[in-house]
C-alpha cells in the first residue's frame, strides 16, 4: 500500500512520518483491498493551546474512501487517534461486505422448483377428489 504524507503549513518531522507510515500501513491486515492512503498533518494554535491534527484517508479497491481525523497534544497521539478511527471504519466496511456475501449465498441455496416426478398440491387435491367421486 502506498502512503502519502504531507504537512499543512508545517514541515513533517521524520519520526512522525515513519510512525505514520507504520501505523497506517498496518491497516492492510484488516482489509486487503486498500489501494493507497493520504495523511495530512497540521498544527493549530500557539503555546499551551497548540493542537496537533492528523487527517488520514484510505482509498479502497471498491471505490470507497474512508476518512479518519485525530487530534492530540503531540503528533503521535493524533496519529494514533486517526488510525483508530480508520481501523473501526475498515472493520465495519469489511463486516458489511461479508454480510452481503452471506446473504447472497443464503438466497442462492433456496430450494428449487419441485422436480417432475413430485406431485404438486393441485395434482394431489385432484386425485383425492377423483377418488371420492368413484
Amino acid at each position: 500500500m502506498k502512503v502519502n504524507i504531507v504537512g499543512r503549513q508545517i514541515k513533517v518531522p521524520a519520526e512522525a512520518e515513519t510512525y505514520a507510515r507504520d501505523k497506517i500501513g498496518r491497516l492492510g491486515k484488516y482489509f486487503a483491498g486498500i489501494q493507497h492512503a493520504d495523511v495530512v498533518m497540521a498544527i493549530d494554535g500557539h503555546g499551551q493551546q497548540r493542537r496537533h491534527e492528523v487527517e488520514a484517508s484510505v482509498t479502497l479497491g471498491h471505490g470507497a474512501r474512508l476518512l479518519g481525523r485525530g487530534d492530540g497534544t503531540d503528533m503521535m497521539q493524533a496519529i494514533d487517534a486517526a488510525e483508530a478511527k480508520l481501523q473501526k471504519q475498515i472493520r465495519r466496511f469489511h463486516a458489511r461486505l461479508k454480510a452481503h456475501r452471506d446473504r447472497t449465498r443464503i438466497s442462492d441455496s433456496t430450494p428449487a422448483a419441485p422436480e417432475q416426478d413430485e406431485a404438486t398440491y393441485e395434482q394431489v387435491v385432484r386425485e383425492m377428489l377423483d377418488e371420492e367421486e368413484e
